[in-house]
């Protein structure tokens, strides 16, 4: 029998866990730290301890963010029964783990215990024996690499769009049963075209019978999201602006595809300046040297969206001469203008207290919980303090996840046959509100299993059968034979 069990995540966004199981092997999907919930109220230690002690033949993360892959150092190498715990994420999304964990433990000014934890971090991400690299299903020339087996499993990766890159859903089959789990997905990114067309193709021939699906949005159905297009022209027409001359932006260093749409934004608002008579519009992007080399990772994977991200350059000291730019970077920033992505820490403020006196735009672009009320849970005082040390502000944000209308399509391309289950979500009820889910969706409570009876598969026509046709094929065989 095929067990899905959800550990945690049918009531909130964030530190989904969920297992799927039969008598000989487990697996989890993602392991991640809550998301919005105060430490003294926080479950974390409990799936700390619940893992310490379970069968576990692998993890496999669906993508970076902390609520998904956020108590990582917790996993122990190997489970309960002394085998090896195998770990599984996006081929780019490890190395994006491991620059984060390179720079935070080389980083001087943090303790000296801070550190050894991510040096024991980055040791791990990088033991290759221990880890399985996604590849992506749809693409050409990726269909052997992106499947694979564990134990009883055989489970296929297929990439997904998403706020964080190299983003995966799993297609997971076992004793005649499949169970797809999406992860975090959308479609309104440059990565999400033609998603639904090409996953259509993949799923002609499965018969799936549980949809694990993310409801991230399910709580503002009627919201109208932005594409990643709209934002990139929104923030190329901010920047066109004279008073907006000066522009700094708070975005996820990780988020890709928001990167390269302020990037561009860049280049077309120079573009259009030069096409207005402005023949000395030079205005390029500013980012530190971490983010750099994130940035250069996502242009290597993907040079097509992120156009290089030539017009990004790395902060050089303060002062220092550049013989190419006949001056200093901060003298050249300000005579041409700029777009420099600043973070929270106290670093940040020898390139924002230059041009305070300016009038500069911030351009916010996250999750707005982080900022908007300062009672809330999810405040964050650190990025509520830069936010509200300008004066002149926008969000110019999209989300990371599906809205109703990909929700729906989602579900009708899978077709589960005996159920939809609601995952990282707050708003499980309003599932039923849906198109197309019927009376399938089973909206279950965190440490619920759903039991799927083992079913049979015929080797000549591949068709799913009962325990009883199963009887009734191999008596006709004996009876052929006499």
């Amino acid at each position: 029998m095929v067990n899905i069990k959800i550990h945690r995540g049918t009531s909130q966004i964030g530190g989904t866990i969920t297992e799927i199981y039969t008598e000989n092997t487990h697996i989890f999907i993602d392991f991640g730290s809550e998301l919005t919930v105060n430490p003294e109220d926080s479950t974390d230690g409990k799936m700390i301890d619940m893992i310490k002690c379970a069968e576990c033949d692998a993890v496999l993360f669906s993508h970076y963010h902390g609520d998904h892959i956020g108590l990582l150092e917790n996993i122990p190498q190997k489970d309960i029964r002394g085998k090896e715990i195998t770990l599984g994420i996006g081929k780019v999304a490890r190395q994006v783990l491991v620059n984060i964990q390179k720079t935070l433990a080389n980083d001087a000014t943090s303790e000296p215990k801070e550190r050894q934890v991510h040096k024991d971090m980055l040791n791990l991400l990088q033991d290759n024996s221990r880890w399985l690299d996604f590849m992506d299903a749809l693409t050409e020339g990726n269909e052997q690499s992106s499947n694979f087996d564990i134990g009883d499993f055989h489970i296929t990766t297929i990439r997904v769009d998403h706020s964080a890159y190299d983003s995966y859903m799993f297609v997971i089959e076992a004793e005649g049963k499949c169970i797809v789990h999406t992860g975090d997905f959308r479609v309104h990114g440059r990565l999400g075209e033609h998603f639904f067309d090409k996953f259509n193709n993949f799923m002609q021939h499965k018969k799936v019978d549980v949809l694990l699906i993310e409801g991230t949005m399910l709580g503002r159905l009627d919201e109208k999201v932005m594409t990643e297009k709209e934002l990139q022209k929104e923030a190329t027409r901010l920047l066109q602006q004279p008073e907006n001359k000066y522009v700094y932006l708070i975005c996820s260093s990780t988020n890709m595809e928001s990167l390269a749409s302020f990037h561009k934004a860049v280049l077309f608002s120079n573009k259009e300046k030069e096409k207005a008579g402005n023949k000395d519009c030079k205005r390029a992007m500013y980012v530190n040297h971490y983010v750099k080399q994130q940035m250069d990772l996502f242009a290597s994977a993907e040079p097509d969206i992120t156009w290089g991200f030539r017009k990004a350059n790395p902060f050089e000291q303060q002062g220092k001469y550049n013989e190419a730019l006949g001056m200093s970077q901060m003298e050249y920033m300000e005579k041409n203008g700029f777009l420099t992505l600043i973070g929270k820490s106290e670093g940040y403020k020898k390139y924002i207290e230059p041009f305070k006196e300016k009038n500069p735009l911030l351009i916010y672009s996250m999750w707005d919980g982080y900022v908007e009320d300062k009672e809330a849970d999810t405040y964050d005082e650190k990025w509520g303090a830069v936010y509200n040390s300008f004066e002149r502000k926008i969000k110019l944000h999209t989300s990371g996840h599906a809205v109703k209308k990909d929700l729906e399509e989602m579900i009708a391309i899978v077709s589960p046959s005996q159920a939809i289950i609601p995952i990282h979500t707050e708003f499980k009820e309003s599932y039923e509100k849906l198109e197309g889910v019927g009376n399938k969706v089973k909206a279950l409570v965190d440490g619920d299993v759903i039991t799927l009876a083992k079913t049979y598969v015929s080797g000549k026509d591949n068709e799913i059968m009962s325990k009883w046709d199963k009887y009734i094929c191999e008596l006709l065989e004996e009876i052929k034979k006499k």
